[in-house]
């Protein structure tokens, strides 16, 4: 990565080299030179950063189809936000030579961040002559539109191709059934348990209480305590945010003992369980408030094995919400695509398929973090799964998000019904697991730094 140029435009070497060498190791290596590394604003950068990074490689990689002048301004885009938070990071060291071993190798890449911005707007105007909202070639064989008769037998499969497909299906059509309590997220951690019992839970009618008030997920946090009694096990506690409450039978619970959280199995109408419907924001997919009073339950899987359940299931299920979430980009792409000014009005026309063709970036690399994502998940390296689904969820989060914000301003021209739903999910898939803040320390913690 060496390099003494004093120009500031970066050779394709330079480029290639950069994409490569800032990583997971060298991005907290580079913090750790100065004194940034507990700087909490820089963290979540450094997070974003890693994100971006992964997504170019994956875009250069050819698993996901896209236009070269998408390629061009996501590579562009990326590696002049490199620049800006070395930048940030070296400070005044940047400025002169002060002994941090970073800075001759960086300093090119911090010179040529003003072109590569340039260089990620030509890309943008070249892609808006031609944007329709379509522009990326789609995979079908996640993103075909299923039927929903076709759901609960993809959904609860072996393969995570299948729930992929079914999540996508379900943001798209902005459907009204809840697949995600059931095979998101109660199926998940059943199957991460490894429980033997698996002839006797209706994993179809199931969902999963994990979070308390706070809404973290962190196992530590678990307040709820399960108690042995001589005929089993009982639940006292609350749990928040339960999704999926008024169809379930079963619930899987995580609750305390004295081995640490584990998972356990409710009977929904067991003695001493309470349901308080909560005043959800998505009233489509309502959450709930359940207490268990000596609530009866069975211990699923090992004493103590509830903090991997949690991580696990979590990494399992923001890869669900990340398919529905591109499906939600997708068709809100495809209603902005309708929206288009007449041509006639030259500057209306060209401003307008900027921002989509803006968009169209956003969604080429959320597309991949997803794709990566599910191909990981159904492998042997669950350290390489983990950080990939923690990356899926705030690439597709950013892109719902975007494409949210850029619908609501286009309102008037469109479907009001459609935009208030896609606007009101793009908001809870983004929020329902602590949103950006804990999304970007989980990626950080999953990669180990």
């Amino acid at each position: 990565m060496k390099s003494t140029a004093s120009c500031t435009t970066l050779t394709r070497e330079q480029r290639a080299n950069y994409l490569a060498s800032l990583n997971a190791q060298s991005l907290p290596a580079l913090m750790r030179s100065t004194w940034t590394w507990d700087d909490r604003a820089l963290r979540r950068r450094s997070s974003e950063l890693l994100t971006g990074l992964t997504a170019v490689r994956e875009l250069q990689s050819g698993r996901v189809e896209c236009p070269r002048p998408v390629l061009e301004a996501a590579e562009a885009r990326v590696l002049a936000a490199a620049g800006e938070f070395v930048a940030e990071v070296l400070g005044t060291q940047l400025l002169a030579d002060a002994g941090n071993a970073f800075r001759e190798d960086l300093l090119p890449l911090v010179r040529a961040t003003g072109e590569l911005t340039a260089e990620a707007a030509r890309a943008l105007d070249a892609l808006a002559v031609d944007v329709t909202g379509h522009v990326i070639e789609r995979n079908e064989a996640l993103t075909s539109i299923l039927p929903e008769e076709q759901w609960e037998e993809n959904a609860f499969g072996p393969d995570a191709t299948g729930l992929a497909r079914v999540a996508y299906s379900a943001g798209y059509t902005l459907s009204r059934t809840d697949y995600f309590a059931a095979a998101g997220l109660g199926a998940q951690a059943f199957d991460v348990a490894g429980s033997p019992t698996s002839d006797s839970v209706d994993l179809r009618h199931c969902t999963l209480a994990a979070a308390e008030k706070t809404g973290s997920w962190d196992p530590a946090l678990v307040r709820a305590r399960a108690k042995s009694t001589d005929s089993g096990w009982q639940i006292t506690g609350e749990k928040w945010y339960v999704p999926g409450a008024a169809t379930a039978t079963k619930i899987f619970v995580v609750a305390r003992n004295i081995g640490g959280p584990s998972l356990y199995l409710v009977d929904r109408n067991a003695p001493g369980v309470t349901i308080e419907p909560l005043d959800s924001l998505d009233e489509v997919h309502p959450l709930v408030r359940m207490v268990f009073e000596a609530t009866p339950a069975v211990l699923i899987g090992r004493e103590g094995a509830a903090g991997r359940i949690m991580n696990r299931t979590i990494d399992r299920a923001t890869t669900a919400l990340a398919a529905e979430q591109m499906g939600i980009v997708d068709r809100a792409l495809e209603c902005l695509s309708k929206a288009l000014p007449s041509a006639s009005d030259n500057e209306s026309w060209r401003g307008y398929t900027k921002k989509l063709a803006d968009l169209e970036v956003t969604r080429a690399g959320a597309t991949a973090l997803w794709y990566r994502a599910v191909r990981l998940q159904g492998g042997d390296d669950l350290d390489a799964a983990a950080a990939a689904a923690a990356m899926a969820h705030i690439g597709c989060s950013n892109a719902v998000r975007q494409v949210a914000m850029r619908l609501t301003s286009v309102a008037d021209d469109l479907d009001a019904a459609d935009v208030d739903a896609i606007a009101t999910r793009s908001r809870s898939t983004d929020l329902l697991f602590g949103g950006p803040a804990l999304a970007h320390e989980r990626l950080l913690e999953r990669l180990g730094i």
